[in-house]
């Protein structure tokens, strides 16, 4: 084949392939953002599987930021900070940025003044749903 009649055909080949895989999208900022949607735009926050077990067990939870609980009052109430992953939980832990933290998944649990029965209901909250 020459290359005149080859062009044309190659030419036509290339539209063709960039067609596909192409969607209408709406306009920008024409859909408003929701935290709720599926993919990329969904938050997760971890507080959200454990505070109604610490309720239920009739402990004052406290959110505090988007990371953080506060059980009790401050300041001999116990904390609770949620990491990404439990592996950075576990690097916080290593890394002696923090002190005296116990590593529950993803949640760094800092006992404070906290009496044990009380630790061990926050522990088993924070356990539920953490394999390993």
């Amino acid at each position: 084949m020459s290359f005149v009649k080859l062009l044309p055909a190659a030419a036509c080949a290339a539209i063709v392939l960039s067609a596909c895989g192409t969607s209408a999208k709406p306009v920008a900022g024409s859909i408003p953002p929701t935290a709720t949607t599926a993919g990329h735009a969904r938050v997760d926050d971890p507080r959200t599987t454990h505070v109604p077990c610490l309720r239920a067990h009739h402990l004052q939870v406290t959110e505090q930021g988007q990371t953080n609980l506060l059980i009790g009052t401050a300041p001999g109430g116990p904390t609770v900070t949620f990491t990404p992953s439990p592996g950075a939980a576990q690097a916080e832990q290593i890394t002696s940025r923090i002190g005296s933290a116990e590593v529950i998944g993803n949640a760094l649990l800092f006992p404070h003044q906290a009496p044990d029965t009380e630790l061990k209901v926050i522990e088993d909250c924070l356990a539920q749903g953490v394999s390993g």
